[in-house]
């Protein structure tokens, strides 16, 4: 997909893109929340295909071969220094405030995972527009816990700001709404955005969602993109169970 579809879309400002870092989860961390968690602690609490039913595995990359196993090195969700620049960033638009720009700008992720969920007719780029592609993306960063309440309050206000209809750009017009989630962490908000595909071909669905528990910071990304002649497979229901268990296991 990488190369296939828009890197960047207007939820919020927020960037959208396939990597191929951290894929499989250890075990939770401790349940000490005001304490600022290390990079290991945060990889070791991402969520993993064992805690979902429904049939997600680790991302792969498009160069890999599909029986070939991912380099351990790449896989335990710990963001590097030298992978910092290959995550999916945030980019509020233009009707959020520069004090909220700039604390998008400066967060810095911690510990990163892209699970892609199996489906029966899944879209096969570049050509191919034709059924569905699901996948999640979870970051993860820990700090201050005053510093990253007001990050976690400055990236709520920009996506206020942001919220409303897009006209077309380099992809089709689209909407960013809120959207109801469940009561989890300690703060939390949720947008959803929905974007036409350049040439009318797809429609994007992007579930965005960010919850601080104590001195933790969790964006979750659902992603959905599926053509204009078929219907989403994944609701709010299931959008809720997905978050709920990636804070479960904060």
């Amino acid at each position: 997909m990488r190369g296939t579809y828009p890197t960047r879309t207007p939820f919020a400002g927020m960037f959208v893109c396939l990597v191929t870092l951290g894929l499989v989860a250890a075990s939770c961390g401790d349940d000490t929340d005001t304490t600022p968690r290390t990079a290991q602690q945060l990889a070791a609490s991402l969520l993993a295909p064992a805690d979902l039913t429904d049939n997600w595995t680790p991302h792969q990359a498009p160069d890999q071969a599909p029986d070939q196993a991912p380099d351990e090195a790449s896989i335990d969700g710990v963001v590097s220094d030298d992978q910092q620049d290959m995550l999916p960033r945030m980019d509020l638009c233009d009707t959020a405030s520069d004090t909220a720009r700039e604390a998008v700008s400066a967060l810095q992720w911690k510990a990163f995972r892209q699970l892609d969920l199996t489906v029966d007719d899944p879209i096969d780029p570049p050509y191919d527009r034709s059924g569905h592609i699901v996948f999640a993306h979870e970051f993860l960063t820990s700090g201050d816990i005053d510093d990253i309440t007001a990050s976690f309050d400055q990236i709520r206000v920009g996506s206020d700001a942001c919220l409303g209809d897009f006209p077309a750009g380099e992809e089709g017009p689209s909407t960013a709404a809120t959207m109801v989630m469940p009561s989890l962490g300690d703060d939390r908000f949720a947008v959803l955005t929905t974007m036409g595909e350049a040439g009318g071909w797809a429609v994007w669905r992007l579930h965005q969602m960010v919850v601080r528990k104590g001195s933790t910071l969790m964006a979750f990304l659902v992603v959905e993109i599926h053509s204009t002649d078929t219907e989403p497979l994944y609701g709010n229901d299931d959008i809720a169970a997905l978050v709920t268990a990636a804070v479960d296991r904060l």
